[in-house]
């Protein structure tokens, strides 16, 4: 597995595994409720992503196996962790965990001293492994999804 920054380039196929992941590992967070999975999907688009990527501040991370991308990433170090997402061909080999392990290094590389996300129902069992706490109470947002607060210290 190889990790590395992602470039415009990848927009089409991070877009791709954004909404793929979305779709198919987060079901128990939409539960295939289009008033919730829509607005989630609503903006991962490739001009979006072409931008994000090429945002200041920030920085995402690709993981590639075989040439393929096998996970996104994307961290600030203002926000901390922003999103990390795998493609159902690769769950469950360690690509969201080698991910989180470099969008923390990251982190600690621009001085910070703790790391947080806002997780889903989904992954909050995944970031407990990790080590991060819940940080606040979870929250629920328009669509009605809720979210977990999480932080660790780096």
């Amino acid at each position: 597995m190889l990790i590395r920054a992602a470039t415009a380039e990848d927009a089409a196929e991070v877009c791709t595994v954004l909404r793929r992941s979305i779709r198919e590992l987060c079901v128990a967070d939409h539960q295939n409720n289009p008033r919730i999975l829509n607005p989630w999907l609503a903006n991962k688009t490739e001009d979006n992503l072409r931008g994000w990527i090429a945002r200041e501040g920030q920085i995402y991370f690709v993981a590639e196996i075989d040439g393929r991308i096998a996970g996104v990433a994307a961290v600030s170090a203002i926000d901390g962790v922003l999103l990390n997402y795998v493609s159902p061909d690769y769950q469950y080999r360690g690509v969201s965990k080698a991910l989180m392990a470099v969008s923390e290094g990251w982190l600690k590389e621009q001085g910070q001293v703790v790391s947080r996300l806002t997780s889903t129902a989904t992954a909050k069992q995944f970031y407990e492994k990790l080590g991060y706490l819940p940080e606040g109470d979870a929250k629920t947002g328009r669509s009605g999804m809720p979210s977990f607060p999480m932080s660790k210290a780096l």
